[in-house]
């Protein structure tokens, strides 16, 4: 059943329009969010070097919109496993205190809640070939280690706390006093993204909401009045106590508490480590004769990148990249037709402006295999909204011929949430 629930949350992210100069890889795929590695083995994504804004417990990425068959799959299971411990924020985010009570947050914590799977299939014409090749992925990254200063630390610590203070409306303190009273969870990051789409959810705190309002308006007895209801009294007006309602209630309680948990999700975007290492894999095969039952070509690559990140403000930020990858690459083929191996690395770096709600930034990375095989790529983002971003690309790619690109594209994401993330 829960898993019915969550598929009815998958975020979707797809490409509304392209313009490309030439065709090359670059062209085929317009939206900044496709970085997982499936996809990056396959040369579908616009940058190579990417370090992932935030977690996500299922993404579902399209090639070309709806128009075609490329689609590729990220599953994070951290969000996914029922786990049989109590999970917190502070275990989330991976924030310790040594033998001196000292903050610090667990340079390891990635590897439990920023790993990811990721499956795509495509369709391509890889460079060589004269037509349409089919071939499918599956890939692996994660955060090796990241590390955090004392000033971001605290800023963790105080969006943790925001939630630990809880809601900031008198009468939703005492709705949270008579929930804590009942034995029941206050509401999670999950169940705020869930409230308007899961009836159940919302079905049991108008019923909580219910109860709560006919006990604290329910006439008091002056010898033995319930003292929660004493306060409510003074908190609620008269006009307050003829038009609230459990619809109201329930609605208006979320807003409050789920304003400071979105806060902290998103923390992770807005609240970055000093240093961090990435880590990835990932593996393809290429149907030669595009039938699943004949030969095969392999590709495996393998991956580390860096970002060093340099914060002006709360909302600003200068990113260093460095990227180091290997690839050992069967889709080549021969002036025969025969298949061919080739081992290489690309290496090189990215150098990125991180405003509010813009991106700049300027990517080289160079093949070890001649001199003229660079990918020289600039990128401009634009973000709309929470969901909604602009994506601009332009400059070289990898190929020796037919690679001058230009990208222009949208990046729609429809996110939701399940039951509850932490208990």
């Amino acid at each position: 059943m829960k898993i019915i629930k969550f598929l009815q949350f998958i975020p979707l992210l797809f490409c509304v329009f392209g313009l490309a100069q030439e065709t090359t890889s670059i062209n085929d795929f317009n939206f900044e969010s496709t970085t997982n590695p499936a996809f990056t083995l396959l040369d579908e994504t616009p940058t190579q070097i990417n370090t992932p804004d935030n977690v996500k417990a299922l993404g579902l990425y399209l090639s070309n919109g709806f128009s075609n068959t490329n689609i590729a799959l990220e599953v994070n299971p951290y969000w996914l496993i029922d786990f049989k411990i109590k999970r917190t924020y502070q275990d989330y985010r991976g924030l310790k205190n040594n033998q001196n009570n000292k903050s610090y947050i667990d340079p390891f914590i990635g590897l439990k809640t920023n790993s990811s799977l990721s499956i795509g299939y495509l369709e391509k014409q890889f460079e060589g070939f004269e037509t349409d090749k089919k071939t499918i992925a599956i890939g692996y990254r994660t955060t090796i280690l990241q590390f955090y200063n004392a000033n971001r630390i605290e800023n963790i610590k105080s969006a943790i706390q925001q939630i630990d203070n809880g809601v900031t409306d008198p009468i939703h303190k005492l709705f949270e006093e008579f929930l804590a009273g009942e034995g029941v969870n206050f509401p999670g990051s999950g169940s705020c993204n869930a409230l308007a789409t899961d009836l159940e959810l919302k079905s049991k705190y108008e019923t909580l909401a219910d109860d709560f309002l006919f006990r604290v308006l329910d006439q008091q007895d002056p010898d033995d009045p319930d003292p929660l209801a004493t306060r409510a009294h003074a908190v609620l007006s008269a006009l307050d106590k003829l038009t609230i309602t459990k619809e109201v209630l329930v609605v208006n309680y979320f807003k409050d508490r789920c304003s400071n948990i979105k806060s902290f999700v998103n923390n992770p975007k807005t609240i970055k480590p000093i240093f961090r290492l990435d880590g990835a894999v990932a593996y393809s095969l290429l149907f030669k004769e595009n039938e699943i039952s004949t030969d095969t070509a392999n590709r495996f690559g393998a991956w580390l990148t860096a970002d060093f990140a340099v914060q002006f403000n709360t909302e600003t930020y200068l990113h260093f990249y460095g990227i180091g990858k290997y690839v050992d690459d069967e889709f080549n083929i021969n002036e025969s037709g025969l298949y061919t191996k080739e081992h290489f690395w690309d290496y090189g770096g990215k150098l990125e402006l991180e405003l509010k709600k813009f991106k700049f930034s300027y990517e080289y990375l160079k093949r070890s295999l001649n001199e003229d095989l660079y990918r020289s790529v600039g990128n401009i983002s634009y973000q709309l909204n929470t969901s909604l971003s602009l994506i601009g690309g332009f400059g070289k790619d990898f190929p020796v011929t037919d690679n001058l690109v230009t990208v222009l594209g949208i990046s729609w994401g429809l996110d939701g949430g399940i039951d509850s993330i932490f208990n």
